[in-house]
């Protein structure tokens, strides 16, 4: 009978199936951080030197809100010892050396090259141009603007949703709970999601469709009016400011509208970066954490695990638009804030082969980015320059 008894209970947890959750890798998806232009030369990562990004682009925008400009300041900090070899995938027209920086970049076809020595600490900090259309599909959100007499409109969409599959099967709700626990205080932290594997009971199988994946965006801005609308008797009055503060995603709605009316044509600045998921990973019915909800009543384990999946995917994909240009520390820090503003005259410059040009009262949107491909070995200062 014991043996029966010992059987039986191995039977049931050969059943059980550790299951890797999203994070911190993202799912292979085209997105950030963007792809090599062309093959980089061969490299290797020093465990020695260690590297975080802080990120910005300048992108120019019609008055329609199309894309015809960018510029990518970038800055690298290096923590190490070393010899250094740096290739950041990017579509660059120019690339100088930014403000501070230590050293001068180089630049190839679709990459710009750090390569030197260093010691304790080093800053790499670049001012590039970058072309227009290559990036233009990539940025996180999508600006349209509209004028109707002194009606002015502007749309601000996130443009980071992305259909990803996703698992499903028989898991325990208090093991679930106390993951959703932990995944929440990362996020609301702002740390970077750790490998976590969930529990399965049984066999795990593919859910039907594919999730809807957004990032959730943090927006501020204003729009700086000349003049009022018309008055009433034909004249023309004071200014006006209008400001705005939203969060696209994180279960909240991903288009907003600002109408307003104004006279002249409006100078923008809005800025925006990647957010917590804060909506998503809420406990239920005023609970302090989800282990708490599911001991005051039963929650369906499916939903748990449901929510659970979607709402890491939503934090990889943040992650990914956290680094624009690929960090090659893998664990190294990275931030990106994308700002846009409005700048006159702006020049479609990588699409001026092709006879694209930019017409008056254009909005300037900026983006910062940065990323790159850190390596060991001696990288020679002409390769780098050829």
């Amino acid at each position: 009978m014991r043996r029966a008894l010992l059987a039986a209970g191995a039977a049931a947890l050969a059943d059980v199936q550790q299951v890797l959750l999203p994070g911190p890798t993202p799912f292979p998806t085209a997105s950030p951080p963007l792809a090599a232009v062309s093959a980089p030369p061969w490299a290797t990562l020093t465990f020695k030197i260690h590297a975080s990004s802080d990120q910005r682009i300048r992108a120019g925008v019609d008055a329609e809100g199309r894309v015809v400009s960018a510029n990518a300041l970038q800055r690298l900090h290096l923590v190490g010892t070393g010899d250094y070899l740096i290739v950041v995938s990017a579509p660059v027209l120019d690339v100088r050396a930014a403000p501070g920086s230590q050293s001068e970049p180089g630049q190839r076809h679709g990459q710009i090259l750090w390569s030197g020595f260093s010691t304790k600490r080093r800053l790499l900090a670049a001012n590039a141009a970058l072309q227009p259309r290559p990036v233009r599909p990539f940025l996180p959100l999508r600006l349209q603007a509209r004028r109707d007499g002194d009606r002015y409109e502007l749309t601000v969409t996130n443009a980071t949703t992305t259909a990803e599959i996703a698992f499903q099967g028989s898991a325990e709700a208090k093991n679930v709970a106390a993951l959703l626990d932990r995944t929440r205080a990362d996020a609301l932290a702002h740390r970077r999601l750790r490998p976590v594997y969930v529990g399965i009971s049984g066999l795990v199988s593919q859910r039907p469709g594919k999730a809807r994946i957004s990032a959730p965006f943090r927006v501020d801005g204003e729009l700086r009016f000349p003049s009022a609308p018309t008055s009433a008797s034909g004249g023309t009055l004071a200014g006006r400011t209008v400001r705005f503060a939203f969060v696209l995603g994180d279960e909240q709605p991903l288009t907003r509208r600002i109408v307003v009316n104004g006279g002249g044509e409006p100078r923008l600045r809005l800025e925006t970066r990647p957010d917590a998921v804060v909506r998503g990973l809420t406990p239920p019915d005023g609970a302090r954490t989800w282990r708490e909800a599911v001991a005051r009543r039963p929650l369906p384990p499916a939903a748990l695990l449901e929510r659970l999946i979607e709402q890491r995917m939503a934090l990889v994909r943040a992650d990914q638009y956290e680094s624009f240009l690929s960090n090659p520390d893998q664990l190294g820090r990275n931030r990106t804030v994308y700002v846009y503003a409005t700048a006159a005259g702006a020049r479609e410059r990588a699409d001026a082969s092709s006879g694209g040009s930019s017409g008056s009262g254009l909005l300037m949107a900026l983006l910062a980015v940065g990323g790159s491909v850190l390596a060991a070995g001696a990288a020679l200062v002409a390769w780098a320059h050829s």
